[in-house]
């Protein structure tokens, strides 16, 4: 009973400790980028973070102290290293690789606050901690009887239930799912089947539909399901890993007819430096001609948050989606790289005049946006011009932006969403200076593209934004009036697939593309 307890004590204790710690380095980073944070907010954000992170920290610390102290108890009746001295060590050195697995494994940053050496210290140097209190409460010099276990058995048992109260009481709550829309208003065609993990489709004139697979297969689908490959041997060398990154968005210059230009956004670099790069071609036949790489994104040292979309605007001109690279999200409010960005080039790939930032030579900088976490749709009202984002926020604090040249959507000092671990990414919901989101859904939905719809043959759809989303597994019909946003409808729920893209044809149909290792090209036709 003593173990037991001393595991749990010291578990709790780290748990505690760690928590504060992250809590303190995160509104550390916010403050160095200008956020007001005072006093009542820090106390405020601890107290939260004690209560939502704290208990995964405490679930993360068994399972990493519970072997690690035993091995130390069991080393110091074979060694002649002082006991204490061994727990300590054994808890530090625990902590430290545990976190460091997770750093390395997982692609999101698991536990925010090891994301640099001093955090890693900081965090790990809890186990030092835990292990002289693990070392003092199962002293073999404590007199134990068996009252006495009974009594520590029932502690051990309340200590490991605070954590789960804790959680319970402020974990964010859920929200209600919005109506299904009635499938007899609709029909839906499957116009392909068999897709290997596609990110994007794109229209062409002569009615067939181009999709991009992230492995680097570009397939011509017709209407009737037949597929052709676009020899893709001129594109330069694609990065890929899993469905995290490789080929993305696919678009057709505004002048394809004439011109038969199309856009590609793929990446590049390798595992630990790695970015976005958009990419030209002239579609020829089933080949790509006259291949050039218009712009590379800033490098980043994880394969996450690659952001990828593009769409041309009224001027046509060509805005691009750069996600923050996940492990250095505070790259997002940098001005000097193009991390957490949306990219505004011509069709050469140079920044036009009136692009609202200016470089450090005086001249227009690339940014036409700023503070984005990862966006992953992006569409242009045909009807009023306006460009809209929708974006991945983490656990929570997805979103769909307006964007107006020069914004800063906050992301990481303003957001609606909590890390993976529950620990707050930032107490600050709204801020003077950065712009608010039409619509915000938390828990996350994971809004994988959008589109608006403006076709005829669903006239009582007309203004609506459309938006895919992976983790709801159905399509947001997001209903407004105007500009205004009034209401919400899932499309799809009853398919219950990962959605990935969403085009509207000319003819008013809408095409979604199914997401995963078996994916599928859908139309959705009037019934």
């Amino acid at each position: 009973m003593r173990h037991i307890l001393g595991v749990l004590a010291a578990s709790l204790v780290t748990a505690l400790l760690a928590s504060i710690i992250q809590t303190q380095l995160i509104l550390s980073e916010l403050i160095g980028l200008g956020a007001p944070i005072t006093a009542s907010i820090r106390m405020h954000s601890t107290v939260t973070d004690l209560m939502t992170f704290a208990p995964i920290m405490m679930a993360i610390a068994v399972a990493t102290l519970a072997p690690a102290l035993l091995l130390a108890h069991w080393l110091a009746n074979k060694v002649s290293v002082p006991r204490m001295a061994l727990c300590a060590g054994a808890g530090m050195c625990g902590l430290w690789t545990v976190f460091w697995l997770m750093r390395s494994v997982i692609p999101m940053p698991a536990i925010p606050g090891t994301r640099d050496l001093l955090g890693q210290v900081l965090m790990a140097s809890t186990g030092i901690v835990a292990g002289l209190l693990y070392a003092q409460l199962t002293s073999p010099t404590l007199a134990v009887v068996s009252s006495q276990d009974r009594a520590k058995a029932l502690l051990a048992v309340a200590l490991a239930g605070i954590p789960a109260i804790l959680f319970f009481i402020g974990a964010p709550a859920g929200v209600e799912r919005p109506a299904v829309v009635d499938a007899s208003r609709y029909k839906v065609q499957t116009v392909a089947t068999g897709l290997r993990q596609p990110w994007s489709v794109a229209l062409l004139p002569d009615g067939r539909a181009l999709v991009t697979e992230m492995a680097g297969r570009l397939l011509a689908i017709s209407s009737d399901g037949s597929t052709a490959q676009i020899n893709l041997d001129g594109l330069p060398a694609l990065f890929q890993q899993g469905a995290v990154t490789g080929l993305m968005d696919v678009v057709l210059d505004p002048q394809f007819e004439h011109n038969g230009l199309l856009y590609l956004t793929m990446g590049y670099g390798k595992a630990g430096a790695n970015g976005t790069q958009l990419v030209r071609a002239r579609l020829v036949g089933n080949a790509l001609n006259d291949v050039r790489v218009l712009f590379k994104s800033t490098l980043k040292p994880s394969a996450g948050n690659n952001g990828g979309r593009l769409a041309f605007l009224a001027d046509e001109t060509l805005v691009l989606t750069v996600g923050d690279g996940s492990t250095r999200r505070e790259e997002a409010q940098n001005r000097a790289n193009s991390l957490g960005s949306v990219v505004r080039l011509d069709r050469d790939g140079r920044p036009p005049a009136d692009n609202p930032f200016i470089d450090q030579a005086g001249t227009a900088a690339e940014l036409y946006s700023l503070g984005h976490r990862n966006p992953q749709g992006i569409a242009v009202d045909p009807a009023t011009g306006e460009l809209l984002l929708s974006e991945h926020g983490p656990r929570g604090g997805d979103e769909i932006n307006q964007i107006v040249p020069g914004g800063n959507y906050g992301w990481p000092v303003v957001s609606g969403g909590v890390d993976y671990p529950f620990a707050q990414v930032t107490p600050l919901r709204q801020l003077a200076g950065y712009e608010d989101p039409v619509v915000q859904w938390t828990p996350s939905i994971a809004p994988a593209g959008l589109a608006v719809y403006r076709g005829t043959m669903f006239p009582d759809w007309r203004g609506n934004l459309l938006v895919p989303a992976l983790k709801e597994r159905a399509v947001r019909r997001v209903l407004r009036n105007g500009r205004q946003v009034v209401g919400q409808q899932l499309l799809l729920a009853d398919l219950k697939e990962r959605m990935r893209d969403v085009k509207v044809a000319p003819d008013g149909s809408i095409y979604v593309l199914t997401d995963g290792p078996d994916a599928r090209l859908l139309r959705i036709v009037e019934p």
